[in-house]
């Protein structure tokens, strides 16, 4: 759990533990609430307050015997506040990286099929996956990807439900995650790789019908053309070493 919390960046006693209550997260809930529609308070100050909010629903998560925290990030529908607060263009970049982070580490984190399911329930995390970030921005881009790559890795014959709609034709979470595919940055082209295959590898017809017909055309040409540029690629490496050999 300490390497949890540094990625958060906190920086406390490895000996002293974290204690939270209840009441701290209704405190931190309020102060969510007064500051996250003030332009004037300090955007520094939100990134602590989601963060905390963030410890704190983990260690509930991980420590198991009281979910009352999680219940309250449902009662309160802090999710739709994340959600809100990432859509807006003008919102700091500090303050949308926190928010990546925070749900990235959530569904890694959670263990309660019931909580899994609540926060990819009523579409939310679909409204965030459609966002138009600033995909100019590497460091915003590449907590984007890790975020839909988590989604991916809890993807099941359930789960898969609440991002494929089969009536709408609409899977956000594979068509967003394609269009990356031949990034420059290899960590967001293996991203992509491990997403697609996650989506792949579950059993649902619907759904891979729907993979099937929209990458036949763009997907998998892509991807085909990559695999040959890598084979003439070793082919090359292997002629040079072939070469090296005999002289």
């Amino acid at each position: 759990m300490a390497a949890l919390f540094g990625l958060f960046g906190g920086s406390g006693d490895k000996a002293t533990k974290p204690i939270y209550s209840m009441e701290h997260l209704q405190h931190l809930y309020s102060r969510l609430q007064h500051i996250k529609n003030d332009d004037d308070q300090n955007r520094d100050t939100m990134v602590e307050v989601i963060r905390q909010i963030t410890e704190a629903l983990i260690w509930g998560e991980q420590n198991g015997h009281d979910h009352n925290f999680f219940d309250f990030f449902c009662e309160k529908n802090i999710l739709a506040d994340f959600v809100s607060v990432l859509g807006v263009p003008r919102e700091k970049k500090t303050v949308k990286v926190q928010l990546l982070q925070t749900l990235s580490m959530l569904v890694q984190n959670i263990r309660r099929d019931t909580s899994l399911y609540y926060l990819f329930s009523r579409n939310y995390v679909n409204q965030l996956i459609a966002t138009q970030f600033d995909w100019s921005d590497e460091e915003i881009l590449g907590y984007y990807i890790s975020f839909l790559k988590s989604l991916a890795l809890r993807l099941n014959a359930e789960t898969i439900k609440f991002f494929f709609n089969e009536r709408a034709e609409q899977f956000p979470l594979y068509v967003e995650a394609v269009r990356f595919f031949g990034h420059r940055e290899q960590m967001v082209r293996t991203a992509v790789r491990t997403t697609t295959l996650q989506v792949y590898s579950v059993r649902d017809s619907a759904m891979q019908r729907f993979v099937l017909d929209r990458s036949s055309r763009t997907y998998f040409v892509h991807l085909a053309c990559h695999l040959r540029e890598l084979w003439l690629r070793l082919d090359q490496a292997a002629a040079r070493g072939r070469g090296f050999l005999h002289q």
